[in-house]
């Protein structure tokens, strides 16, 4: 689309009356769960539960590497560094590097299930820059004739300046917009929404926590005197017991106690261990909404029977490899990808990077078997090419029987083709034929 046409369509749409579109939590604002607290991405990321999680999916979808590929008609693959996007896929913008947007934009994504970014483009309308957009900003409005623009409140200096080519009301082709799970097509529910009275419990029971700790915690143990005891007296015994037996060095030590002076120790009650259960329960349902192993939070996981290299590849395959399929989809479709024979990949080989025995056998198989050649293993294990690196070594017992590879005779042993007769002999003499 030129810009005099995008221009024009941002004139009409200006114009249009529009209706908010809500996902689970209104814009600028918070949603009260069942516990009476007001859950918010704030509010949500100070969950320990919901911070690790989340900061967990987002930095290991930024460490999956992407690249922009030309596609050739055979299927072969070629790095291209000239186009718009891959100029992006670099430096997205004035400030960020790409991990640092891909991760904040994906902090968005699993928080509010819409992550927004506005395109500022040049004078030939190529893409230049990638502003992140809060979600707490931004009501999406639908427009009376079917139309989709982006209602963004501008959030500090940054973003008045430099989203000031644009109107209020940015029209649909100038966002790049992640949708989570939507009911409308529009906008996506939100997960702290969805997820509010897991998190708002979690929330209740820290905030409880800190208060029982603030207004007096519990002591270790109550010494007991049969007779009453001066203000005096009990100062020096008190002084004294916490004398021999507090702290590390004093563990193990075996006190003497006289006068009918006993020591009680406090154990937790019953309330206790059950304030504690419901505590990791509060943990492990929250993981739930993320799709996050617990043991992956410092979370026991009680599972049995797999590896961690397994429930690794489990979380890769669940919870990272959906979500890097949807970024790729859309930068697709954002940047018209395949009508050019581009096409985006991002890898996440550094997710499941093995051992480095592991990692050796299986380029050593990878050799043997004429699947890899060594160069392409060497630069996976960062290491500078080889002379004669780049070819593929085919296996013996992989060749064509009857072919030189085994050391048998060559194809067809020199038999003459079919129709061609036998070869004649040197014992064989011609005749001539009978009139």
């Amino acid at each position: 689309m030129g810009l005099f046409d995008r221009m024009a369509r941002g004139s009409m749409r200006r114009a249009s009356a529009g209706v908010p579109s809500y996902g689970m939590i209104p814009p600028l604002g918070s949603v009260q769960s069942a516990s009476g607290l007001l859950v918010s991405q704030a509010s949500a990321m100070a969950v320990g539960a919901v911070y690790a999680c989340v900061s967990l999916i987002a930095h290991d979808i930024a460490r999956c590497t992407p690249t922009l590929f030309d596609v050739a008609d055979d299927g072969s693959r070629t790095v291209n560094t000239d186009h718009e996007l891959a100029l992006l896929l670099d430096r997205p913008n004035r400030i960020q590097t790409w991990f640092e947007f891909i991760r904040d934009l994906m902090v968005a994504y699993l928080l509010r299930g819409n992550g927004y970014a506005a395109k500022l483009r040049n004078s030939r309308g190529q893409i230049t820059e990638l502003i992140l957009i809060n979600p707490d900003a931004v009501m999406v409005l639908e427009a009376s004739n079917g139309d989709i623009f982006y209602n963004v409140n501008r959030l500090g200096l940054f973003q008045i300046a430099v989203l000031q080519q644009f109107p209020v009301a940015i029209p649909a082709e100038d966002v790049l917009h992640l949708r989570g799970m939507a009911f409308n097509m529009l906008v996506a529910a939100s997960t702290i929404g969805l997820a509010r009275d897991a998190i708002g419990l979690s929330m209740g029971q820290s905030q409880q926590q800190s208060r029982w700790v603030g207004n007096g915690a519990r002591p270790s143990g109550i010494l007991k005197s049969p007779r009453e005891l001066s203000e005096p007296a009990a100062k020096r015994l008190k002084a004294s017991w916490e004398q021999f037996n507090a702290g590390i060095q004093n563990e193990g030590r075996t006190a003497v106690l006289e006068d009918g002076i006993d020591f009680m120790s406090l154990k937790l009650t019953a309330a206790d261990i059950d304030f504690i259960n419901a505590a990791n329960l509060g943990i492990q349902d929250i993981c739930r909404f993320w799709g996050v192993p617990p043991r992956k939070v410092g979370q026991p996981d009680v599972t049995r029977g797999s590896t961690i290299i397994q429930e690794d590849q489990a979380y890769v395959n669940t919870t990272i490899s959906p979500k890097l399929d949807m970024i790729e989809q859309k930068f697709d479709r954002e940047f018209d990808l395949k009508r050019d024979g581009h096409v985006m990949d991002m890898n996440e080989d550094a997710l499941l990077r093995a051992d480095p025995l592991t990692r050796y056998n299986l380029g050593r198989i990878g050799k043997l078997s004429g699947l890899t050649t060594t160069n392409e293993w060497r630069r996976g294990e960062r290491l500078a090419p080889v002379p004669g690196g780049d070819v593929i070594m085919q296996p013996v017992n992989m060749a064509a029987l009857g072919s030189d590879m085994n050391g048998q005779a060559g194809d067809n042993a020199g038999r003459p083709g079919p129709g061609q007769g036998q070869a004649p002999t040197g014992n064989q003499q011609d005749e001539a034929p009978e009139g």
